[in-house]
């Protein structure tokens, strides 16, 4: 696999995972692991974070 086709699915897969966390964080939606409930708190984090990856590799891509 060649280095620009490995940053465009990594940043096809942060931005899927961001936009699925910052839906979650909208909505409210429980989530449960293992017996743990996860603060939303947590989806806004994770959300932020992989759209700034995705981002960042979409820059490194163009």
């Amino acid at each position: 696999m060649s280095k620009t086709i490995f940053v465009q699915v990594a940043t096809v897969v942060f931005i899927i995972v961001g936009l699925v966390h910052l839906y979650r964080a909208f909505n409210g939606l429980p989530v449960d692991l293992m017996g743990w409930m996860v603060p939303v708190g947590v989806s806004w984090v994770v959300g932020v974070a992989a759209l700034f990856l995705a981002y960042s590799g979409y820059r490194h891509w163009r």
